[in-house]
């Protein structure tokens, strides 16, 4: 079976419209109509929410449908995720072996880079769509982003907090206060 009929007999199964599906998996409803009709494919992302959406597996999902899968296939590239994660290991390690090779002083660079960084994330948090990822979010993903932004965190704080009573301390010694 094509996935355009088993969405359109799964979606009538759940007693749902196109803008209901739609909806669900923040799309058009076009889109919705489009893969009904057989004149679009959905992306694998998409394919992966269908099926989750409706509780089946990929496999009920797209078996038969020999052109998606040949779609699925020849579209295999990097998620802007995986782009993310690769470019920046890479990159992190270029400009590591670079510096090291100049044998730079890493205590002095560090501050600038950790500044620098924290501002570059300041503004990605600002552009992100919100909406999109709070309803992606599952409860383990939570979870292990707080994990990771209390261990990253603590460092950072404990680094400003000795920093500030240092300056209070070195100000108080000096007579400014």
């Amino acid at each position: 079976m094509k996935i355009g009929e088993q969405l359109k007999k799964q979606r009538e199964l759940n007693h749902w419209s196109q803008q209901n599906l739609a909806d669900q998996l923040h799309i058009s409803r076009q889109s919705i109509s489009k893969w009904e009709q057989g004149t679009a494919l959905p992306s694998f992302a998409n394919v992966v929410a269908i099926s989750d959406l409706f509780n089946i597996t990929l496999d009920e999902l797209i078996r038969g449908d020999e052109k998606l899968m040949c779609n699925l296939k020849e579209n295999q590239t990097f998620t802007p995720v995986e782009k993310i994660v690769w470019l920046s290991i890479g990159i992190a390690i270029t400009v590591f072996a670079v510096l090291f090779s100049f044998e730079a002083d890493f205590n002095q660079i560090a501050p600038w880079l950790q500044g620098i960084g924290t501002l570059f994330l300041i503004a990605l948090l600002f552009s992100l769509d919100w909406q999109k990822i709070n309803q992606a979010l599952s409860k383990k993903a939570i979870i292990l982003a707080i994990v990771a932004g209390v261990l990253l965190l603590i460092p950072y704080l404990n680094d400003t907090i000795i920093s500030f009573f240092k300056g209070l301390s070195n100000g108080y010694h000096a007579g400014w206060f």
